[in-house]
């Protein structure tokens, strides 16, 4: 029996099943950023002031400002100091719920500086749903699937698989004792 070109068969079959659903998990991923976005607040402006009045005396010059290396050393020592691991996890999760594009840094940063650390799957969820807010859904799902790969017995991991759909890629194979093997 064969099977007509307009019939497909299973491997066509399976492809449009496998694009609907990366469709639906993009689809997912968007209304979710569109869900979570928040109305620009209105910014205030000030009435027009009137031209100010010329002075009748001169002004004073200004007070010179310090030398630039003067400066800088009095700066120095805030920039030089990068925040330790839980600083930078407190910041994180503070602007995950109001500025997605300043947790997508810091969580970027966090995974960088501490890749193994017992917090990076958490960084890692946080960047995947920065993106999401910042409506760079494809992004997100890519980040996704490396996510559940890279900490696949995280808590982290279900939430992102959940929010996703990204799930993690197996490579199962039997042994010559008989035995499943996971690599």
């Amino acid at each position: 029996m064969t099977s007509s070109p307009h019939s497909g068969g299973p491997g066509r079959r399976r492809l449009v099943l496998a694009s609907l659903v990366v469709v639906a998990a993009g689809s997912a991923i968007a209304w979710r950023a569109r869900s979570a976005a928040r109305p620009a607040e209105p910014v205030a402006t000030a009435p027009a002031a009137a031209p100010p009045a010329a002075p009748s005396n001169p002004p004073d010059p200004p007070a010179p400002s310090p030398p630039p290396a003067q400066h800088e050393t009095q700066a120095a020592p805030k920039a030089a100091k990068p925040l330790d691991e839980q600083q930078l996890m407190a910041r994180l999760r503070q602007a995950a719920k109001r500025d997605p594009a300043l947790a997508l840094t810091l969580a970027r940063e966090g995974n960088r500086r501490f890749p193994s650390s017992p917090e990076a799957p958490e960084r890692s969820s946080l960047a995947i749903h920065a993106l999401a807010d910042l409506g760079r859904g494809m992004e997100a799902r890519g980040e996704a699937e490396k996510m559940v790969n890279d900490y696949p017995d995280s808590e982290w991991v279900r939430e992102v698989e959940r929010f996703t759909g990204a799930h993690r890629h197996r490579n199962v194979r039997v042994n010559d004792a008989g035995v499943l093997e996971y690599h």
